[in-house]
């Protein structure tokens, strides 16, 4: 019996990157905008006989618009392929258009590969948006920065204060999501979060104990040995470790002690080295083991809703993951130049990656959250340290609260208010 071909989102929303209904012969979203609403022709394929199994369709290109200060076309990834989407009642296509980066030239001029629909084998399938190597190159900004006067790093650097005070009030900040650690933290974070806790709760009297049992616990962490590097375990071991020692170093860099901050000083290559090992091992890392096949009981025995639920939510894990190591790359790596800044007067910049920048998604509580909101709208994949195409093109309430932090020492505060001021006025707050 011949298959029943699945209907196709309109033109006018695939274009657009939204949800079709799919409903003929106008959908809803086009009817609403007044818009022509035409479906894509299905094509037409002759079969085989004796084969065994179709090739599926091939995919439309993406759209790439967040970035025109990197050269090259965007890449051709079709949907987030590691999913197990033959599950799911919809194509992932259909469902959510994620931005992917314009690779740099030597990247660009090398052959693209799309993604099918549907994959049977799960390990070879080509890795999701957020794991391709091309957004891990270190970009930098092409502007001179705003921030060379203390005026402009000092609110950094409260800033990156408070989401540490945040941590320890409610589990998590702009760079340690709530879900990391959730099955339980790993000993030196659990000695720096202990650590973190009382110096915030400190009296004058015990402050000076605090700084010492930073600095001895400091220095153990860093003398430890090579951290283990294979799969989504070793990544979250190497993160936790440079969490642990990026909570001793705020603290006694910028406690105001001279002799902390002498201390914390012979740590900053050991953390920066950290930060570099842990990017190179999550660049390599396609999440094989997150996405292994269960093989205890057969497919037709698991439900279709387990499926999907167990799709999605290895997803959604795997991104939160992969999203706390560059977030914290983010955060570790800004606040180590802005110390050099204030104590040298100049930095040696070693670029940022990119991270996802769409509101709500970092604060979603719950895969089906994350997925419908990433769903609705392009999860705003964008270079961490290149705002100017971005601030001219969307609007700031887009934008989640670490991305204006982050923007607000590139642009400058007077440049970023103005940004925000203006978006509020367009949407009419």
């Amino acid at each position: 019996m011949p298959a029943i071909p699945r209907q196709k989102a309109c033109i006018a929303c695939a274009d657009s990157k939204r949800r079709c209904d799919k409903q003929l012969p106008e959908c809803q979203r086009c009817l609403d905008r007044d818009v022509d609403c035409v479906y894509p022709q299905p094509k037409r394929r002759r079969r085989n006989p004796t084969a065994r199994a179709s090739q599926p369709e091939e995919l439309p290109a993406i759209q790439n618009h967040a970035d025109a200060d990197v050269p090259g076309d965007g890449l051709d990834f079709g949907d987030w392929g590691a999913m197990g989407v033959a599950d799911l009642d919809v194509s992932l296509s259909d469902v959510i258009m994620p931005y992917i980066p314009s690779p740099p030239a030597h990247i660009a001029s090398q052959p693209t590969q799309r993604l099918a629909l549907e994959h049977d084998d799960i390990s070879s399938t080509p890795c999701p948006w957020f794991l391709g190597d091309e957004t891990w190159i270190m970009q930098h900004n092409q502007k001179q920065p705003a921030t060379s006067a203390n005026l402009e790093l000092e609110p950094f650097i409260r800033a990156v204060e408070e989401m540490l005070h945040s941590w320890v009030r409610n589990g998590y900040n702009s760079f340690i999501h709530r879900r990391l650690y959730d099955k339980g933290m790993p000993v030196c974070l659990q000695d720096a979060f202990t650590t973190l806790a009382t110096y915030v709760g400190r009296t004058p009297v015990m402050k000076e104990t605090i700084l010492q049992i930073a600095e001895w616990r400091s220095s153990a962490l860093a003398s430890q040995g090579p951290c283990a590097a294979g799969g989504s375990q070793g990544i979250r071991a190497q993160l936790a470790r440079v969490h642990a020692l990026f909570v001793y170093q705020f603290i006694l860099l910028f406690d105001g002690s001279v002799r902390s901050r002498a201390h914390a000083e012979k740590q900053q290559p050991t953390l920066r080295q950290w930060v570099t090992q842990m990017c190179e091992v999550a660049k390599r890392y396609r999440g094989e083991d997150v996405f292994a096949q269960d093989n205890r009981q057969p497919q037709w025995a698991v439900s279709r809703f387990d499926r999907e639920y167990d799709a999605s939510s290895k997803m959604w894990q795997l991104w939160i993951l992969i999203e706390s190591v560059r977030r914290s790359q983010l955060i570790v790596d800004t606040i180590s130049n802005i110390y050099d800044t204030l104590t040298k007067g100049w930095a040696d910049c070693t670029g940022a990656v990119m991270f996802t920048a769409r509101r709500g998604l970092w604060e979603a509580d719950s895969a089906v959250k994350w997925f419908e909101l990433s769903s609705a709208e392009e999860p705003l994949f964008v270079p961490s340290l290149q705002p100017g195409p971005l601030i001219s093109q969307y609007n700031a309430d887009e934008f989640d609260d670490l991305v204006k932090v982050i923007w607000t020492c590139i642009i400058g505060t007077d440049k970023m208010k103005c940004w925000i001021d203006k978006s509020n006025k367009i949407i009419g707050v």
